[in-house]
């Protein structure tokens, strides 16, 4: 059964009040580190800890970065952590009480990565090589970790690092598994087929499950090069064995992937054009332990809507991007994808031009002048795929003027927060909602008196509800969706104001 999504319901009072009580603020501190080192990387655990690592920079460059401590939600004390000069922070995360910092360092022809460990009673350091070389040992892999965007520490039962290699025209999938107490367990080169070029061949991720490794891949076939399919490569003791799926002919995919229940789907949209023109939704279903194909399936697009969006919108510099993908119980798959434009800038020196990599760390221009690329994201597309790959709804969220507004950085904020919880996609954002209006579109506004912090539900009929979570006048600050961190039921977010930070606590 097909459900037609295009009814939105609004009850912000009840929500309001009813959620409330699960609302809770720590103190407003003033403090002038806040205004040198803006962007912070936050993180949380399941008990309730939290913690934001806040990078120093001078002209772009880390010169050693700070750990900061709370205590009930109040900031307590801060650690400053040195740094050498070419270093980046990849990731930050909680485990066992102790803050994980994912370093990169670089020093004349050495790159390295580890693990700065913080204990969260104890403040004590402890620093965990993960990796090391040199350019002169191994040129492909010290070539490979040039790129940080290709560098992915997975966290499950173990952690997992991965970033794809390129040696001798060949692509391979690096993999070397942890214990959650960083103690090597294994390392495994998964090459996706010596034969095929790497230019035709895409590392997509790897996974560790029940002590085997899976590394996806999709290639382009050597004798056709309109034959395409993904290749998922399984790992283990016992050996390797692989199971290739054929891409329809004439068609590109945009996709994501996500693993459950010894399952992967990948999900993600079709189009029989190079590039936008997406037609709707893909999806391919694989048992893990017999490493089969049980589903797959290309759905056109339900809601005429999201048909006529994606015939009339994606031109140009007009892209889209999957970047949440959550399977229920019952092995529904939902789709979240956010719209962009892709913007070119030139600035001068010391300027901050962009927002990149984990918790929107600032780049500074190095040189004068310079012209750099930034997405402005603004619409949403939201889907449902049963579990034999079938639509039973889809439809657009409409934000408008997530740019139009020039002011400060603590007036305004057009950035999203996406999760599942309560089996219902969540969206948080800032903005002003019309209850009057038959239509639901977000708009920015610099009056904080216009604006609320909303949670956009999507459940699990297709049925739209933005609630309000608090309105904006209520808070001297304003916290942004996009600085949201979860763990389980518990969200925290850290607001900003000049000089000033709070810390917020949501219980679902």
């Amino acid at each position: 059964m097909k459900f037609t999504p295009f009814i939105f319901i609004l009850f912000f009072s009840s929500f309001y009040f009813g959620f409330s009580q699960q609302i809770a603020k720590g103190e407003i501190v003033k403090d002038r580190q806040f205004l040198i080192d803006k962007s912070e990387i936050t993180a949380s655990d399941d008990q309730g800890n939290f913690i934001s690592i806040r990078p120093h920079r001078i002209n772009g460059t880390l010169r050693n970065y700070y750990v900061e401590f709370f205590n009930s939600l109040n900031f307590t004390e801060r650690l400053e952590i040195e740094t050498k000069n070419e270093t980046d922070i990849l990731d930050v995360f909680i485990l066992n009480e102790k803050a994980h910092i994912f370093i990169k360092e670089r020093e004349d022809q050495t790159i390295s990565l580890r693990l700065d460990v913080v204990d969260l009673k104890t403040k004590s350091l402890t620093k965990k090589e993960l990796l090391e070389t040199d350019k002169d040992t191994d040129k492909p892999l010290f070539k490979a970790l040039k790129n940080n965007y290709l560098i992915n520490l997975e966290r499950s039962s173990n952690l997992v690092l991965n970033f794809p290699v390129v040696e001798d025209q060949s692509t391979f999938a690096y993999v070397k598994v942890f214990s959650l107490d960083v103690e090597e367990i294994a390392q495994i080169n998964v090459f996706a087929d010596e034969d095929i070029s790497h230019r035709n061949t895409s590392f997509l991720n790897a996974k560790f499950i029940n002590n085997k490794v899976y590394a996806l891949f999709q290639l382009h076939d050597k004798n056709d090069d309109n034959l395409r399919f993904y290749r998922l490569i399984e790992r283990s003791q016992a050996g390797e064995r692989f199971v290739d799926i054929e891409i329809p002919v004439d068609s590109y995919e945009l996709i994501n992937s996500k693993v459950k229940d010894n399952h992967m789907i990948i999900a993600g949209l079709y189009s029989h054009s190079k590039k936008g023109g997406y037609k709707g939704f893909t999806y391919y279903k694989i048992n893990l332990e017999s490493l089969e194909l049980e589903s797959q399936k290309q759905s056109e697009f339900y809601n005429e809507k999201a048909k006529n969006y994606f015939s009339g919108w994606l031109i140009g510099n007009r892209s889209v991007d999957i970047n949440n993908l959550f399977i229920d119980d019952e092995f529904n798959t939902y789709i979240v994808g956010q719209f962009y434009i892709l913007k070119r800038e030139s600035v001068p020196i010391g300027i901050p031009i962009a927002s990149f990599g984990v918790g929107a760390i600032s780049a500074f221009i190095t040189i004068n002048p310079i012209s750099y690329s930034y997405k402005v994201f603004d619409d949403i597309l939201v889907g449902k795929i049963n579990d034999q790959g079938i639509i039973d709804w889809d439809n657009v969220l409409e934000l408008r003027q997530t740019e139009k507004i020039k002011s400060k950085s603590n007036k305004r904020d057009s950035s999203t927060f996406t999760f599942f919880a309560n089996n219902q996609i969540n969206i948080f954002i800032n903005g002003y909602i019309d209850p009057d209006k038959e239509k639901l579109i977000v708009k920015q506004d610099k009056r904080l008196n216009k604006t609320n912090f909303y949670n956009i539900t999507v459940n699990q009929q297709g049925v739209i509800a933005p609630n309000i979570v608090f309105p904006n006048v209520d808070s001297e600050i304003i916290f942004r969706a996009e600085s949201s961190v979860k763990s389980n039921s518990i969200i925290h977010i850290l607001g900003q104001g000049n000089m000033r930070k709070q810390l917020l606590k949501l219980n679902l």
